[in-house]
């Protein structure tokens, strides 16, 4: 349950005074954050909320305080928590408010609020699930053995207090193997050569080990059973079972260290069963039988071969199975006393049962026969299975449940290994036998390592496949581990529940918890389908995600839930760079070279497009951003910024600071691919005299022609970008062909002539150095990221609007008709233009910019004064910018300086200042570029995603509070509390 939820609080704390000096200590001391350390043990009380006793309460409450439309406003349902659990703040349960109500109508019912819940505990559930979900990965390894013969089992053995275990592996020729966990050979014994009872060959058929004796039994065709010593790296014969009935076939043994269960089965289908209540006095000691027992029944339990036995200690019973149709399983219930006789279950089964293991958690007996069927039986219930799992092609020899990961492994006959999720039943993965170097023979013995989630498979020689967790990816232990197992896309944060958002390019959302830093949800946006996450937002109340997606794909969600709320139309299928909710509109941009937006009043959803000033130019748009609910900004690959009036649907000014320092007036020009598009909506017209820039388009599934076109507008978008802003998979041209005019006979003969080819080799040649002249020119005023400064007004000498090219510069400009360009300064000191900025983020009064470049550093800036106009008047105390206060000036004094050769230049009549904003620290957060970067004012907190993978959080003096892991109980920055507690006591 998402529990960490707060209203978002001022900044600004009262603290008692006495006298004027006290105030200016005030507002030049650490502005303390609003989330206390009481606050976060609200993360403890609202899980108590859906408790069964608390479910009751709430359900009572909802029927005696509803008013006449059988519903609670915002005000009653916090009285009525109140009542329930006092402890509880109000900005908790005003958030848990707002996440119940998505229709936003101000009142909850009953049936939302356990909705809600159920929905919350689904996407719980999926989400630890998704986690503990374990995956192998080839290649196998293959560790081979220097004798000639098979492997007949392999286990492990881990002494109690010990976390160091080593395995042990025997041959059907009697050669017993001690190896270390990573599978480094030991020690080596012959079996048969240690004090052998006569000369004949003896062939070894099972081994368990009985671990709290440090003991070894081994079932030989001897008809006997050995037991060896092999406590201080020795192998020494302890005691024998001789003179048995028949051939043992399969051994099992089970301990706690207090009770032990010591089992076998034979050729003549018998199951013997020893057990001890007092572990420590000796299983097999004959001076105390009467408190050992051995049942073994009078007639065999099988009439064929018994093919395994394995004691289950949550049902206190013995299972066995043979591979007949008669007994094929067999369930022996264990007496409390030993007078009593045991119980028996028998399950009949065409072509019998091979082997079979138990789930506890589900209660379930799977087993696996002669069919390539594998069965899921409940054990008190044996007439027919539960489910059916199908994908083996021949029989199924091993099953193996894991139930740490809640997953299945099963392995047949042509050693096909499959993993099926113990969930929904579904397999998961499946590896074909010729991956693996293990011979041709099938695999012998199988053996699960729960330690490291590794698969050990024997033949002549052994196999270990390593897992990992499906979140981790598959690396090596000794790598480092990121957050996730691709680049990040966004973070975003929601300042109503106090939590981050986070979401990578293979599509995995998380939902962080700000003040500790816990995982609270997690959901894939793009479900089977292999597509890049491009874009995401939060809507206007944060209570919704917005996603787009490369292939034109977006939707909205509940993030504290995972669930999808509503799929958008998709009528350019082409990639989404943007998202932005405002006044309940929302408005998409990509690389469809236009603004797309929705109208959405359930059930309703109308669906508008505003053209794009010159499809020309504009090569795809980056993310857009907004201006006071009033406008909207977009940027472009080729450098130009647009400023849009949402009420007139259109741009009202254009900058580019490779044209020109001054704003001008957007123009719109169409090419006749473009007409040919919006030819069916205005067909009165023609195309060159079209001025609107909006039209709305019809939502309809699109028909074979409308695709084929949709699909060559892509190819030819794709095409038109510039090559350093393609991806690897789009395919690039060899070059760009010249635009030549259609040849007449003579221009066609003198083009045959041997003078006049060099002349089109070298205009060809000119034009394709143009061409990328063209692009290279591109490619350096492409704008990297706008952002507005939202406390700043719209006047001519004050700017309200940033933009970082790929020049390595930020620009400064005033978004008035009369403004423009009023400063620009590089990034890097040294200015090389080898620097580019991809993140900006401000805080909420505009006083600082903290930016993430290409190289992973972190920089904030004090622009509070940076290109506006102030007044000479004395600073109000509270107009003090407290952040140079915050960071040392020992770090301050160091840090590089950028003197310009001038201070300012004039173009084109426009003033513009070089001098660069102070910078007031810097560090190195990424190894790879900073993908996006946010600001929390009410904890001071600087958190980045990069493309290394990782999201961090930082504090303002550059100090790593910590990185954000996949791992279900980990928290990490948990002393983030204990700080926010200890500076306001």
């Amino acid at each position: 349950m998402s529990s960490e939820d707060f209203r978002e609080s001022s900044l600004s704390q009262k603290v008692s005074s006495a006298g004027g000096s006290q105030k200016n200590k005030e507002v030049l001391s650490s502005p303390t954050p609003s989330v206390s350390l009481s606050q976060t043990s609200d993360f403890q009380h609202e899980s108590e909320l859906f408790t069964e006793p608390h479910l009751a309460q709430m359900e009572k409450t909802f029927q005696d305080e509803v008013d006449s439309t059988g519903a609670l406003d915002m005000k009653t349902f916090v009285k009525a928590v109140k009542k329930i659990l006092s402890n509880t703040s109000n900005e908790m349960i005003e958030a848990l408010f707002l996440k119940v109500d998505m229709n936003c109508n101000g009142s909850i019912t009953w049936q939302e609020y356990l909705d809600y819940v159920m929905r919350e505990f689904k996407g719980k559930e999926k989400m630890m699930r998704s986690q503990c979900r374990l995956r192998f990965h080839l290649p196998m390894r293959i560790v081979p053995l220097n004798h000639g013969c098979e492997i007949v089992k392999v286990e492990f053995l881990v002494q109690r207090f010990k976390k160091i275990g080593h395995f042990l592996t025997v041959t059907k020729d009697g050669i017993l193997q001690f190896w270390s966990e990573s599978f480094s050979l030991t020690s080596s014994f012959t079996l048969y050569r240690i004090h052998p009872l006569h000369n004949q060959q003896m062939w070894v058929i099972d081994m368990v080990c009985l671990h709290n004796m440090n003991l070894v039994a081994i079932a030989s065709t001897d008809q006997k059973i050995e037991f060896f010593d092999i406590s201080n790296c020795k192998c020494v014969r302890a005691f024998t079972f001789i003179d048995l009935d028949s051939c043992v076939l399969t051994l099992d043994y089970w301990s706690d260290y207090h009770r032990a269960v010591f089992c076998y089965g034979d050729t003549k289908g018998n199951v013997i069963v020893f057990t001890s209540n007092d572990v420590t006095n000796g299983l097999f000691n004959p001076r105390i039988l009467p408190r050992t027992s051995k049942w073994g029944s009078g007639d065999a339990l099988h009439p064929n071969w018994c093919q395994q036995v394995k004691f289950i200690p949550q049902l206190n019973l013995v299972a066995s199975c043979s591979a007949i149709d008669k007994s094929s399983l067999v369930l022996t219930i264990l007496p409390s006393k030993v007078p009593e006789s045991p119980k028996f279950s028998v399950l009949n089964l065409r072509k019998g049962i091979l082997c079979f293991d138990y789930c506890p958690e589900k209660n379930v007996l799977v087993t696996g026969g002669h069919d390539p069927l594998i069965r899921l039986w409940n054990p008190f219930f044996s007439k027919r299975p539960v489910w059916l799992m199908k994908g083996h092609q021949t029989s199924v020899t091993h099953i193996l449940v894991n139930s740490k990961h809640s997953v299945l492994l099963s392995i047949s006959k042509d050693k096909n290994i499959r993993m099926w999720d113990m969930q929904d039943y579904e397999c998961l993965q499946s590896f074909c036998g010729k991956h693996f170097a293990l011979g041709h023979c099938p695999i012998t013995s199988a053996y699960f390592h729960k330690d490291d989630g590794s698969l050990i498979c024997s033949t002549y020689s052994i196999g270990v496949l390593k897992g990992y967790l499906e979140t981790q990816g598959p690396g090596r232990a000794e790598e480092k581990t990121t957050t996730y197992s691709t680049p990040l896309c966004a973070i975003l944060y929601s300042k109503v529940f106090k939590q981050v958002v986070s979401g990578c390019l293979s599509g995995v959302v998380s939902v962080w918890e700000v003040v500790t830093g816990k995982r609270m949800m997690e959901f894939s946006v793009t479900g089977d389908q292999h597509v890049e996450l491009t874009a995401m937002s939060l809507d206007e109340s944060e209570a919704c995600l917005l996603t787009g997606l490369r292939d034109g794909t977006m939707k909205m969600w509940n993030y504290s839930v995972g669930e999808c709320l509503l799929t958008f139309p998709n009528p350019d299928q082409m990639e989404i760079s943007g998202i932005v909710h405002m006044n309940k509109v929302f408005y998409m941009t990509g690389w469809s070279k236009r603004i797309t937006y929705f109208t959405w009043v359930p059930p309703f959803l109308a669906l508008l497009v505003v053209g794009t000033p010159s499809r020309k130019l504009v090569l795809g748009s980056t993310r857009p951003s907004r201006y006071q609910n009033q406008f909207l900004g977009t940027s472009s690959y080729n450098g130009d910024i647009l400023f849009w009036n949402i009420s007139m649907f259109r741009p009202i000014l254009h900058f580019n600071a490779s044209q020109s320092p001054l704003p001008s007036l957007p123009k719109r020009v169409q090419d006749a691919a473009d007409c040919a598009t919006t030819e069916s909506h205005r067909p009165s017209k023609p195309c060159a005299g079209q001025q609107k820039w909006a039209h709305k388009l019809h939502t309809q599934p699109p028909g074979p022609s409308s695709r084929a076109m949709a699909n060559a507008n892509l190819r030819r978008n794709l095409m038109s970008a510039p090559p350093v802003m393609r991806r690897l998979r789009d395919k690039e041209p060899a070059g760009p062909a010249p635009l030549q005019k259609p040849l007449s006979a003579g221009s066609l003969s003198r083009s045959r002539s041997p003078h006049g080819r060099p002349s089109v080799f070298r205009e060809a040649e000119r034009r394709k150095g143009e061409f990328h002249k063209k692009l290279l020119l591109q490619s350096n005023a492409s704008v990297e990221k706008i952002i507005f400064l939202q406390s700043r007004p719209r006047l001519p000498h004050t700017a309200a609007l940033l933009s970082s090219c790929m020049d390595g510069y930020i620009y400064a400009w005033s978004i008035h008709g009369s403004g423009g360009l009023l400063g620009k300064f590089p990034v890097d000191a040294e200015d090389k233009g080898d620097v580019v900025v991809g993140a900006m983020a401000t805080d909420e009064n505009d006083w600082i910019l903290v930016t993430g470049d290409c190289k992973g550093h972190i920089k904030i800036w004090d622009i509070k004064d940076y290109c506006r106009l102030t007044d000479k008047q004395p600073t109000h105390p509270s107009k003090i910018n407290k952040f140079p206060f915050l960071i040392p000036k020992r770090i301050q004094i160091s840090l590089p300086n950028y003197s310009p050769s001038e201070e300012k230049k004039v173009e084109a009549g426009q003033t513009i200042s070089l001098v660069p904003p102070k910078l007031l620290i810097i560090w190195k957060a990424h190894l790879d570029s900073v993908a996006d970067i946010l600001y929390v004012d009410s904890l001071q907190l600087v958190i980045s995603a990069g493309q290394d993978r990782d999201v961090k959080a930082w504090k303002l003096s550059g100090d790593a509070i910590g990185m954000v892991l996949l791992k279900l109980s980990h928290a990490p920055w948990p002393f983030l509390a204990l700080a926010l507690g200890s500076s306001e006591s």
